[in-house]
Order: structure tokens, then sequence, then C-alpha cells
């Protein structure tokens, strides 16, 4: 559409000069047609009236001038409002892209100094199951998140699983354990695939939380798998009832890398009770 009215502009613009152009040939040859068409008035006749004709083409001539000009400063503006946009637009793109740059510097940092924080807390856990259970808290606390989970890697005979290791906030009986092969349910597809995802619609009933208002289904969910020197020690589960941004998933992500060692030592014992 903008195109359109740019064409149309100089479409206007150019009937405009040769309008103007014809108007002052039309006056020019004006006073000899009336002598020749009409008989009215002779040439000699009109050879008086030459001073007040050459007011009028003088007028006339300025006036084309002056039209000329206008015409010229519209299209000169034009090309400069459009290279001033061209520039703010470049400029405000930049100003964009730093404030982008130094607000990821900024997350990043806060990142860090959390998983330093985290990274202090699980380190004065005595065993591996305590500092899983003391990171989710941690992360819990720091996301509003209502419920997470700690599955470790393994076998059953020739079938790789996952199995619950640590949990916070998990509904389940001591004596229930509860286990995935890779590729069932969604704790079991992020250990195949190996890759994090976050859900924002968390199919009905996958998690409840029991309360003393009753029970409640959290909408949102991140999963993410433990992983070290390729191969897959475990995968995360954080659940909240607020969506997750970029930000929180690298947290989540940086911080249960922090439990790969303790995974590993954590594998080594169970194929050492097998």
């Amino acid at each position: 559409m903008k195109a359109l009215y740019k064409n149309l502009a100089l479409i206007t613009s150019l009937l405009f000069t040769l309008s103007i152009i014809g108007l002052a040939y039309y006056l020019f040859i004006f006073p000899e047609r009336i002598a020749n068409e009409t008989h009215l008035i002779s040439l000699m006749e009109i050879s008086e009236l030459k001073p007040v004709l050459d007011e009028l083409y003088v007028f006339t001539g300025v006036s084309v001038l002056l039209g000329f000009i206008a015409i010229l400063l519209h299209l000169f503006n034009k090309n400069n409002d459009d290279e001033s946009n061209v520039v703010y637009i470049e400029k405000f793109k930049e100003k964009k892209d730093s404030k982008d740059t130094q607000s990821n510097k900024g997350e990043e940092e806060d990142v860090d100094e959390e998983l330093k924080d985290i990274n202090a807390k699980i380190k004065k856990e005595s065993d591996n199951k305590s500092k899983a259970e003391k990171l989710l808290s941690h992360l819990a606390d720091q996301l509003e998140a209502s419920q997470g989970a700690i599955y470790v890697a393994g076998k059953i005979g020739d079938k790789n699983i996952i199995s619950l290791f640590a949990a916070y906030a998990f509904v389940l009986p001591e004596s229930q354990t509860v286990s995935y092969e890779f590729g069932e349910g969604l704790a079991g597809q992020v250990a195949k695939e190996q890759k994090l995802i976050n859900i924002s619609d968390i199919p009905k009933g996958y998690i409840k939380i029991l309360s003393g208002l009753g029970e409640s289904n959290p909408a949102h969910l991140i999963l993410c798998p433990i992983i070290k020197d390729n191969k897959l020690l475990g995968v995360g589960e954080i659940a909240s009832f607020k969506p997750f941004s970029k930000s929180q998933e690298v947290l989540v992500e940086k911080s249960l890398a922090l439990l790969a060692n303790d995974l590993v030592k954590e594998g080594h014992k169970e194929k050492e009770k097998k």
C-alpha cells in the first residue's frame, strides 16, 4: 500500500508539471490564436498589449518555477525521511540489542550466583540423596515450584530405566517405588531423547499436590536430563503453577548438573548391590 501511494504521488507530480508547462505554452500562443481565429483583434493591437502579456508570462513562469522547486523539495525531503527512518531503525535495533545483551548478562550473573549458593548448601550434606533433596528444596524456593523429583538412570535386565531417587513434596507411600523405561511417560521420554522440555500444559492428573486446602494440579513442568561425558545419569523434574522463563530453565539445567558426580557414585553403588 505504501508503494502504491508513492507511485501515485510521482504520477500526480508528473501530471502537475506537464499541465503547468501546457498552461504556459497555451498562454504564450493565446494572443495569436485570438487574432487568427476570432478576427476580433489584430496582431498590431495585440502588440500594444505586450507589456500586460509580459507580466502574465513572468507571473506564469515564476509559478511554474515555484511548482518545480516544490516538487523537488518534496522528493528530496522524502528521500531524507526514508534515510532518517533507516538510521533510526538501525539505532533503535542497536539500542535494543545492547539492552538485550545487558539483560542476558545480568540474568547469567544471577544464575551464577544462585549456582554458587546451591553448591555451597548441597556440599554440607553427608549423602547423595540428602544433597539431591536439598537441591530440590532450594529450587522449589527460588522458582516458586510446588513439586520436584530426581530420577537416577539404571538397568533392569536389558531395559534402560530411570528410578525415583529424591523428591520434594512428592505424594508417594514409602513402600512404593517409581521407575520408567526410556521413552515411557514424560520423564522416560526425556531420558530417551536427552533434551530438556518445558511444558505449559501438563496432562490432567499427571501431578497432584496435596495440601491442607485439598488437591491441586500444577500447570507447568520442566524435565531436564542430567548428563556427564555424553552419558545419561538421571532426569530432574520440577513442577509449578507458574510458567518457567528461559533463565529459570538454565538455572534448573545447571543446578542438576551439580549432582552429576554424585549420581555417578550412586550408579556405581547400584551395580555393586547387583
